[in-house]
């Protein structure tokens, strides 16, 4: 950066990418940063902070490449899309779990991801058993990520997990096989030390309205009762707390006015039976006979999850024209920020923590314990200033546990939002654009469609400051500084512990899969 700084020229700091698609977009929109296709037209190097090669370049391209590397540029190789790496020095691998032994470096906040999936190892890489691969400090122009993020964090297949506990027998659910925030996590780490190891700053768009990060609740109401769910209603309310009604209809169609009456709450479907099923036509048919009730009631409602969170080809084809502006299930994805399916006509997918107060009784935690596992969750989010999303059936135990929950949301001061508030926030996240540039040691932010949005500017892992875009110049030396804790996480062998596929696992797959409600 020296050089540049005395020639006193702008370093745009613009992520390129060698190939623009559908999943690398979903991708690079999550962590909020500015990106472009690469144009081999420009002076790289001034031009892109970083460039991610998600394909091979031809080699005309692979010459300007080399040139960007010798000016100071960052490249970071994926997968197979190696010209700097020598193939041979990495090897192909199938895996389900890669498990992170360094918990001090700049990966120090993950530690394991799961990919089930065919992958590239590099023979001497340490970080994730070799799926990321940077050289030494003086050799730190590339970075190599041996799968293609954007592709895994698209996969519909699922499976069922353990969760990590320090306070019992770790609980489990059916989940997304990929573990997508973390690996999300990972590309993140990787694009801030390769912009760091540049002395550039890291900029991403803030994952909330405010200062204070997202907690969201949400209320699956499987066969809930007037009493269980007024119960649940006054707990909420006794905090003041707005959650997201998910409604099992059937169970409720006769007392739907009832509902009307929660104040400051949304209503969204789960269904008008509480089942699941392979088929289109019985699928389809419970999302629209759910919908006629909610709007004969007249329920507004925007938003939908499906039974048991289990997302299949019949749901994918219900949900493409339904008009829902979110769903969630945690088959597609859990925990994290929201994500954007790559088919364009399916709606923005909104993560929860997949562990509820019925998954901690079913392994006999009691009701000081299910607190204790909660505060835990609730803690290494906003360690990470991460968006909380918890939920809760009106009919099984636990509601002083949720009572807990929502007093340490008091404490910590989360922004509250409801699931369809928090899908039009990140909606307006997706449209805002911005430009930015490093400019004799200044930051400047130009082109800010949205005055209001808040940025996130990094120098290093540890802390970060939130900058609103109204500001034309930053000086970062005169910003607050928001720092990152270290989150409790499972040690390597925990993982493996965790990861075990025993009778007990298969045990519970088999009884969930029987007791399944079907259409």
């Amino acid at each position: 950066m020296g050089e540049e700084k005395g020639a006193g020229m702008k370093q745009r700091l613009c992520i390129g990418i060698q190939e623009r698609n559908a999943a690398w977009d979903a991708a690079l929109n999550q962590l909020g940063v500015w990106y472009e296709e690469v144009n081999y037209n420009l002076e790289l190097h001034r031009e892109y902070s970083v460039i991610i090669l998600n394909k091979k370049p031809v080699k005309a391209q692979q010459s300007a490449l080399k040139s960007f590397v010798e000016n100071d540029g960052r490249l970071l190789e994926i997968a197979d899309n190696l010209i700097f790496l020598e193939k041979s020095q990495t090897r192909s691998s199938h895996e389900d779990t890669l498990i992170n032994v360094d918990r001090e470096g700049f990966l120090s906040h993950i530690s394991h991801v799961d990919v089930h999936t065919k992958v590239r190892l590099h023979k001497d890489g340490e970080l994730l058993e070799g799926l990321v691969h940077l050289p030494a400090e003086d050799h730190s122009n590339l970075a190599f990520l041996g799968v293609d993020v954007a592709e895994l964090l698209q996969t519909t297949c699922y499976r069922r997990k353990r969760f990590f506990s320090r306070n019992g027998e770790h609980p489990d659910e059916i989940v997304s096989k990929v573990s997508k925030h973390e690996l999300a996590e990972v590309l993140k780490a990787i694009l801030k030390e390769l912009h760091f190891r540049r002395s550039l700053p890291f900029i991403e768009k803030w994952t909330s309205p405010t200062t204070k990060p997202v907690f969201c609740f949400r209320v699956d109401s499987d066969f809930g009762d007037k009493e269980s769910m007024d119960d649940l209603y006054a707990t909420i309310r006794k905090h003041q707390k707005s959650a997201t009604w998910f409604l099992h209809v059937e169970a409720h169609e006769d007392w739907l006015s009832h509902l009307k009456t929660y104040e400051n709450q949304e209503i969204a479907l789960h269904g008008y039976e509480h089942g699941t099923s392979d088929s289109f036509k019985k699928v389809n048919r419970n999302i629209q006979t759910g919908k006629e009730h909610l709007e004969k009631a007249n329920i507004d409602f925007n938003g939908f999850c499906a039974p048991y969170g289990i997302w299949n080809t019949a749901l994918e084809k219900s949900l493409k024209n339904s008009g829902f502006e979110y769903t969630s299930e945690f088959t597609f994805c859990y925990d994290g920020l929201p994500l954007r399916p790559a088919e364009e006509k399916l709606p923005l997918q909104v993560p929860i923590h997949p562990i509820c107060t019925g998954s901690l009784n079913r392994r006999k935690y009691s009701i000081e314990v299910m607190k204790g596992y909660f505060e835990d969750v609730l803690l290494n989010k906003l360690s990470r200033f991460e968006p909380a999303l918890f939920y809760h059936h009106p009919l099984q135990p636990g509601l002083s546990v949720i009572d807990h929950l929502l007093e340490l949301t008091d404490i910590h001061e989360f922004e509250n939002l409801t699931f369809g508030e928090f899908a039009a926030f990140w909606k307006e996240r997706e449209r805002f654009t911005f430009e930015a540039y490093l400019d004799d040691g200044k930051v400047t932010i130009e082109k800010s469609s949205n005055p209001d949005k808040l940025i996130q500017v990094s120098m290093n892992h540890s802390e970060f400051d939130l900058i609103s875009t109204s500001e034309d110049i930053i000086n970062l030396t005169k910003t607050t500084k928001l720092k990152f804790s270290k989150p409790y996480l499972p040690k390597p062998e925990e993982v493996l512990e965790m990861r075990k596929r025993d009778l007990n696992l298969l045990k519970t797959s088999l009884l969930d899969w029987k007791n399944r409600g079907r259409l």
